[in-house]
C-alpha cells in the first residue's frame, strides 16, 4: 500500500486516503447495492462497524483527541476483522477477557 500523507488540520490527503481504502477493500470494483449478508455474526458485526464509523465521524467533527478516536477505530477494525476472518475465536476470548475483570 502506498504511503499517503494526510493532515486533519490542513484538510489535505483525505480524498486520497478514502480512494486508497476503497481500492484496498474492493479491488477497485464497484460493489452492487444488492449484496446479501447471510451470516448473522457478519450482519451484527456490520452494524457495529457502522456504529463505530458514526462515532468516529462525530469525534472528528467535535475535534476529539486522537487517543480517544483510536479506541473507536480499533473497535471498528476489530469488527471488520470478524467479517474478513482476521479475528479468530481465540482473539474473541482475549477481547472478552480484556473487557471484564474475572477473579480466580
Amino acid at each position: 500500500m502506498p504511503v499517503i500523507f494526510i493532515s486533519a488540520k490542513d484538510n489535505t490527503g483525505i480524498h486520497e486516503l478514502k480512494h486508497q481504502l476503497f481500492i484496498t477493500v474492493t479491488g477497485n470494483r464497484v460493489l452492487g447495492e444488492n449484496g446479501i449478508v447471510t451470516n448473522v455474526r457478519h450482519y451484527e458485526a456490520l452494524h457495529q462497524v457502522v456504529k463505530s464509523l458514526h462515532e468516529i465521524k462525530i469525534g472528528l467533527q467535535d475535534k476529539v483527541s486522537g487517543d480517544l478516536l483510536a479506541l473507536d477505530i480499533r473497535r471498528c477494525l476489530h469488527y471488520l476483522g470478524e467479517i474478513t476472518g482476521e479475528i479468530t475465536n481465540e482473539d474473541r476470548l482475549d477481547y472478552i477477557f480484556s473487557k471484564f475483570c474475572i477473579g480466580k
